[in-house]
């Protein structure tokens, strides 16, 4: 008798000391829930955080209340917003459509209370895990919304405890305001709380039974979008390679036109040193004739032999990767224009030179030929001179 007293009394120690800890626990709750509703847009993250504290310290986890919901409320801040602000969205839409209903009769006032309410249960079943299942996995608000609709229907009395559990102490409140004026620091204290709290073991048991299906849709989510993410970025990388290949080509076509510019103005300076070469006289056009013979035989030779030489070095057979393969390929067509901008400057300036040596032979010819027709006219009017002296002497002895 004295064991079973004993057993008896530590087991009422025990229920004693758990309900402390849980009433501790929903009090910490609905402080840190309340502080977090303050600014009203982050009701949605504090909602998430405190649901998450609640599965955690009934899942016999050691962790203060404060740190972790601080932690919990940063995790799921952005999809929890995202979720608290669709809400506010269709809350808006439902009673607008509320008070259209009221200003309507007949059939057409049937027809849009059939549709409210329809939209109303169709938010609930949305609702009544949204905030739990976004605390719970790492997942977006548009599918935590769509597993909630499917837990909700698939776990009605559970979802009917649930918003019964939320419903009816704010309807009660708002409908007999009384009731608010005299509890109202009880919601500030533990209200919150003891509905999360009560709420969560519900949750715990529902999501618990489908916890492998919505893991396994959550990593499918993941991995669709790590396929997304992936695909953009080769995307990207391919844009980058276009972009670079076109910059490339817009230098080629720069440096093609340097070279074609740089041609025009060496014709120009050859055909100015012609025409002063071909203005000096006899002895400087031969002595300067022979020069660029000479030069024009030494330069043909060098640009024969640097046209000649022109190698390309034989490609390794290392296997690189396509971006690399492509930039090389890129850089030996760059090198292969620049060489040929430079062999067409070469035999530019050698053509230039052949048609200077040639005009230069051309005036060297003419003006040997005005010589030797100065030389005949001149030996023409000597023989003239001396015929007409030798017959004057003839005239004189007639």
């Amino acid at each position: 008798m004295a064991d079973n007293e004993r057993g008896a009394g530590r087991q009422r120690e025990w229920k004693l000391k758990r309900g402390l800890d849980a009433f501790g626990n929903i009090f910490g709750i609905n402080v840190c829930f309340v502080i977090g509703c303050l600014p009203v847009i982050t009701v949605g993250a504090s909602l998430a955080a405190a649901y998450a504290m609640s599965i955690r310290l009934q899942e016999n986890e050691e962790e203060t209340v404060l740190r972790g919901f601080i932690h919990e409320f940063k995790r799921s801040f952005k999809q929890a917003t995202i979720a608290w602000i669709g809400m506010l969205v269709v809350a808006a839409v439902l009673v607008a459509e509320w008070i259209l209903v009221n200003t309507q009769t007949g059939a057409i006032s049937v027809f849009y209370t059939i549709v409210f309410y329809l939209e109303l249960l169709f938010s609930a079943l949305a609702l009544a895990y949204l905030f739990p299942l976004i605390a719970r996995f790492k997942t977006t608000a548009k599918q935590a919304a769509k597993n909630s609709i499917l837990l909700s229907v698939g776990y009605i009395f559970s979802f009917i405890k649930i918003t019964v559990a939320w419903v009816a102490p704010i309807a009660l409140s708002i409908i007999y305001p009384i009731i608010f004026l005299h509890t109202w620091y009880l919601w500030l204290l533990v209200f919150f709380g003891a509905i999360i709290w009560g709420t969560s073991h519900t949750v715990r048991y529902v999501i618990g039974q489908n916890e492998e299906a919505l893991k396994n849709t959550e990593e499918e989510r993941a991995e669709e979008e790590r396929k997304k993410e992936e695909a953009e970025r080769l995307k990207e990388e391919g844009r980058e390679i276009l972009e670079e290949a076109k910059r490339q080509e817009r230098e080629a076509a720069a440096s093609g036109d340097e070279a074609a510019a740089s041609g025009s103005g060496d014709t120009a300076s050859g055909n100015d040193e012609a025409s002063e070469a071909s203005g000096n006289d006899d002895s400087s056009a031969d002595a300067s004739g022979s020069r660029t013979e000479n030069d024009g035989d030494d330069t043909s030779e060098e640009s024969d032999g640097s046209s000649g030489g022109i190698r390309r070095e034989p490609s390794t057979q290392t296997k690189l990767p396509p971006d690399q393969q492509r930039q090389k390929k890129q850089g030996q067509n760059k090198q292969d224009q620049n060489k040929q901008g430079q062999k067409k400057q070469g035999q530019n300036k050698q053509g230039q030179k052949k048609q200077g040596q040639k005009k230069q032979g051309q005036n060297k010819q003419g003006q040997n030929k005005q010589g030797q027709n100065k030389q005949g006219q001149n030996k023409q009017s000597q023989n003239k001179q001396n015929q007409s002296k030798k017959n004057r002497p003839a005239a004189k002895q007639k």
